[in-house]
């Protein structure tokens, strides 16, 4: 597989890059950043399509978090929705599948039900909105495409120094320098390991999916909150965790419970470790963030 990567120096992006460097299923990787290629210049994404020629473009850039969306709705607009619609028309072009990466947050999370990918989605803020719209200009511009939804992302650190860490690394920094934190417990999600949806997005890739949206998560739901404490617990790092109200700690409206289930196509392998699991696999990668390891004054 020939593969362009954009958004590739992203929290997502960056784990993508490495997993399809190692996997001997892709022949060609070309990852473009955003001083690469601009998502939201038709042209851009255009002229960055034909020189490659891709089989797949994955496009992993988005703008977030909500808040940030909230306040400047039009950027999110162009990167999270006219993006897709330029990469998907281009792929159109040369038969390419466009593969769009969404997220939990086109749902309002109003049940007590995971959401399957036929659920139907309700966003209630910019993020979710713009997201949703990316979703319909990926189907829309090209016959071919892989829409795959996920949620709560952790995993390396995003190559570039201005794209967001994951949760997990930015709660443990605060724990280890000695911080008290405050943490939504109103929230439950499907924490998901960067590394496994990477995984997952090749496999969609390399065993031709049909045309659709596909949910992949790690296994089991968690509050923002036991995250945070079950990160803490597993790094040794004491701190005062404090569990709040989601309406107490954003100004952007979260969608409360938004697990994700579904199943994939015959020959993807499914996500079937748990996020706990996951999440230990991650965390060994980060000695120097666990207290036996760290030099006490």
């Amino acid at each position: 597989m020939r593969i362009l990567l954009l958004g590739a120096e992203g929290l997502l992006g960056t784990t993508v890059w490495a997993t399809a460097e190692a996997d001997p299923r892709v022949t060609e990787l070309v990852a473009a950043g955003r001083a690469d290629v601009d998502v939201t210049s038709r042209d851009a994404v255009r002229r960055a399509v034909l020189d490659v020629r891709p089989d797949a473009v994955i496009n992993t850039a988005a703008l977030m978090p909500a808040d940030l969306c909230d306040e400047t709705p039009e950027a999110a607009y162009a990167i999270n929705a006219l993006g897709p619609r330029w990469v998907s028309q281009a792929c159109a072009g040369i038969d390419a599948v466009p593969v769009y990466v969404s997220t939990d947050f086109v749902f309002d999370g109003a049940g007590s039900q995971p959401y399957p990918p036929d659920g139907y989605p309700r966003p209630v803020q910019t993020y979710g909105i713009t997201k949703l719209a990316g979703e319909h200009e990926t189907r829309l511009g090209s016959e071919r495409y892989l829409v795959t939804r996920s949620a709560c992302l952790f995993g390396p650190p995003p190559r570039s120094p201005r794209a967001r860490r994951c949760f997990v690394d930015r709660v443990a920094e605060k724990a280890s320098a000695g911080g008290d934190l405050k943490v939504v417990d109103n929230v439950i999600t499907s924490p998901t390991y960067t590394r496994d949806l990477a995984t997952t997005i090749l496999d969609l890739l390399y065993h031709k999916a049909p045309s659709g949206t596909y949910h992949a998560v790690n296994q089991g739901v968690a509050s923002w909150y036991e995250l945070c404490r079950t990160a803490l617990d597993r790094l040794g790092l004491p701190a005062q965790v404090t569990p709040i109200q989601e309406q107490n700690y954003t100004t952007a409206p979260r969608p409360l419970h938004t697990p994700l289930t579904g199943t994939l196509p015959d020959g993807v392998r499914r996500i079937r470790r748990p996020w706990q699991a996951a999440l230990d696999d991650y965390l060994v990668q980060y000695p120097a963030l666990r207290t036996d390891e760290r030099d006490v004054a």
